[in-house]
């Protein structure tokens, strides 16, 4: 890891700044990031297999959930793009995916077919029509048993498209239905839609496409135009025509000119004892300087975005996990708390797990380390280290930074929200797997591009990993502590027959009794400490461009793309 001398965030609550050298961030100084804190649960990642089902190797790309099937569709079957003069170059046709992948986590099994009518007959689909869908990065939603695409990038230029396809028939054809893929797959064109790298959610029956760029001819040398505004539309699709009305647009702003981000689905409390939906846009890239943005932009239900100043020195600056991620929130009614995780990516700063100190790079590293950002009732932000993917080893003892453009999949029977955010206050106490990370990429150094080693390199992922959270038994009020105050939400509901929203009920039997106390009793004064070291993230990254360093370390990174050779990977 890079040794700086410019300060960095020793222990929590200390500020993270940066040099004035590097100003090309939205802003100079990150917020505090809470380092070995309390929070009401843990997270944890361990990867798992689904034996011999056969998984893409798939980053950027779309996904949805039907019938407790994962459904994957577009994106990228190799690593990061390249940065030459030619888009054929930096994104090759022949790690474009066509194929709509079907995965049965519970099962085990898998399914693929392609659209391409030059891989498949039996799509129906023209080849213009098929590489309008098989795009990289672009923005989707799951509206009932449908999912919808906007844009994305080809390679050389940015799709207008709308998708709409039809789960339950994509599905059966995926898995050897008659017919072909287009009987279930709509599309309408129009500039509205001409977008990549932004976000889209539903918000109040009305779609809202979150920022992103419109990208002319080749990346990075071709045009690009960000969108530095929220569109919004609403679809009309009855299954056989699809078609949009009420197309608007938020004035352009300057302070969103930003791509490549997480936006959130969230709940805020609506003052009344109710809530409100809304959704968060974290951090994202680039500035007109190549810096990243901290400050987030909150949408609230009618998509009107705001910021705060970034100014004012109690304004929330995003320190770690700039990019595009695997995530998923949770709400926590009782609280009034949105809890926001962020699972690998990109990042401006890095703890070294070692010397208890945060790294500050300007020059985003990749990271394989989790955060989470919460926002409590009263709308303030913290942010929190809560661990990082395991450590996964190449055949030369290198791991792998792994999380960005990655997708997570909530597990079946999971309480959640209308919007998907996951129900924090009903997840039973102890360990529960609520979701997987699935794909997306996977870096075997800090820096790839410039790397003067010959093997630092990235591939797309075919890796799965269970995603657990865990809460502590006894703590009754979900505060992360095992107290006195848990000991009073005992006593006020002794008795009762366990009802949504009551958590005293330790023991599973159904009531408030004795054997919920012995268990409080037990755990009294425990609490649910964030991580402060990790033992397996003891590797050090030779710097890009440091031959010496590499050959000094007796140890070269090799990961070749799976789609040419599968290497060994050691799990650790």
């Amino acid at each position: 890891m890079k040794n700086c001398s410019r300060p960095a965030l020793l222990l929590a609550g200390c500020l993270i700044s940066a040099s004035t050298t590097f100003a090309q961030h939205q802003t100079s100084t990150f917020s505090p990031v809470s380092v070995g804190g309390v929070l009401p649960y843990q997270v944890q990642l361990a990867e798992t297999s689904f034996g011999s089902a056969e998984l893409p190797t798939l980053q950027s790309y779309a996904a949805a959930e039907y019938d407790g099937k994962w459904v994957l569709v577009a994106g990228r079957t190799n690593g990061l793009h390249g940065f030459t003069n030619s888009g054929n170059t930096n994104f090759p046709p022949a790690y474009r995916s066509y194929d709509v992948w079907v995965v049965d986590p519970v099962a085990g099994e898998s399914w693929r077919r392609s659209l391409n009518p030059d891989d498949n007959e039996d799509s129906g689909l023209s080849s213009v029509e098929a590489t309008s869908i098989g795009t990289t990065n672009n923005q989707f939603v799951q509206l009932g048993d449908r999912l919808y695409l906007t844009g994305g990038y080809t390679g050389n230029d940015t799709i207008n498209a709308l998708t709409a396809i039809d789960l339950p028939g994509m599905v059966d054809w995926v898995q050897g239905g008659s017919g072909t893929a287009s009987d279930h797959i709509r599309q309408v064109f129009d500039s509205h839609f001409e977008v990549t790298g932004g976000a889209m959610y539903e918000l109040d029956d009305k779609i809202h496409l979150v920022f992103g760029h419109n990208v002319t001819g080749g990346y990075p040398n071709g045009t690009q135009a960000y969108t530095n505004q929220i569109r919004s539309f609403e679809i009309v699709d009855d299954g056989t025509t699809l078609s949009f009305t009420d197309a608007e647009s938020t004035p352009p702003v300057d302070e969103y000119r930003r791509r490549d981000l997480n936006v959130f689905p969230v709940l805020r409390p609506d003052g009344s004892g109710g809530t409100t939906e809304g959704l968060t846009a974290l951090s994202g890239v680039f500035t007109v300087d190549d810096g990243v943005w901290t400050v987030p932009v909150e949408i609230d239900e009618q998509g009107t975005p705001t910021m705060a100043d970034p100014n004012l020195a109690g304004t929330f600056k995003q320190a770690m996990n700039q990019y595009h991620s695997a995530k998923f929130g949770m709400y926590s009614e009782s609280a009034g708390a949105m809890h926001e995780v962020l699972m690998g990516g990109i990042t401006i700063n890095q703890y070294d797990w070692n010397s208890g100190t945060f790294v500050q790079d300007d020059d985003a590293p990749n990271t394989s380390q989790i955060t989470s950002v919460v926002v409590d009732a009263q709308g303030e932000y913290t942010q929190h280290l809560l661990g990082a993917f395991p450590v996964i080893l190449d055949e030369h003892d290198y791991y792998l930074r792994l999380g960005a453009n990655g997708e997570f999949f909530v597990a079946p029977g999971i309480p959640t929200f209308d919007n998907g955010v996951i129900e924090f206050d009903q997840l039973p106490a102890g360990d529960t797997v609520v979701g997987h990370v699935f794909g997306g990429l996977a870096a075997n150094a800090d820096h790839v591009r410039g790397n003067l080693d010959p093997n630092v390199t990235s591939i797309a992922s075919d890796m799965v990993f269970a995603v657990t959270v865990s809460i502590l038994e006894g703590d009754f009020n979900r505060d992360g502590l095992v107290d006195l105050a848990d000991y009073t939400v005992w006593r006020n509901t002794l008795g009762a027959a366990v009802t949504s929203g009551t958590h005293a009920d330790a023991s599973g039997n159904g009531m408030v009794d004795a054997a919920d106390y012995t268990i409080w009793k037990s755990n009294l004064g425990l609490a649910n400490t964030q991580p402060v070291s990790l033992p397996a993230a003891t590797l050090q990254v030779p710097e890009p461009g440091s031959w010496l360093q590499v050959v000094a370390l007796s140890a070269a990174w090799l990961v070749s793309s799976r789609l040419a050779v599968c290497p060994a990977f050691r799990r650790e």
